[in-house]
């Protein structure tokens, strides 16, 4: 069972008007209550799988979000400008990326300084990193520690230093 969307995005502290880059989306289970939350900023969708980014176009147009734009691609080589994006979010989507440090990297790269990077985690995903796996990580990757709510669903909130 998936944590509402609501309680999800309200732990990611999203901006209005910020420009806003959720990676793995899915459906847009989580997207709709984002694009809803930034309203005149911008969402961008990044999805792996082709039949997946479709999904999360349609339903978010049909939210009243066709403004979001829904990107096929991989993590490990976003395809937005450097310094460019305030927020970067996923859930339940960082265990599944192959080479996470490359992935990390690519997110560092495309947050301005100070941006941020939310990520949420729920137990029974067989991907699950636990938030001691996902500190050493985030560290290594040049992230500073701003909260961890949680453990076996939880959410933590990083900073772009540099």
């Amino acid at each position: 069972m998936l944590a509402s969307p609501r309680s999800v995005v309200d732990a990611f502290g999203l901006a209005a008007g910020g420009r806003v880059l959720e990676i793995g989306p899915g459906t847009g289970y989580y997207s709709i209550e984002a694009a809803r939350r930034i309203g005149r900023g911008q969402l961008i969708c990044l999805e792996i799988q082709r039949e997946m980014a479709l999904a999360v176009r349609q339903r978010l147009a049909a939210a009243g979000h066709a403004g979001a734009c829904v990107l096929q691609g991989d993590a490990r080589a976003i395809p937005v400008r450097s310094g460019s994006v305030d927020h970067v979010f996923l859930v339940a989507v960082l265990g599944e990326i192959p080479n996470r440090r490359e992935a990390l990297a690519e997110i560092h790269r495309v947050l301005r300084s100070g941006g941020r990077l939310a990520v949420s985690e729920q137990l029974p995903d067989p991907d699950f990193i636990t938030p001691r796996a996902l500190r050493r990580e985030l560290r290594a990757a040049g992230f500073v520690e701003q909260i961890t709510r949680g453990r076996f669903w939880y959410t933590s909130t990083w900073l772009a230093i540099g």
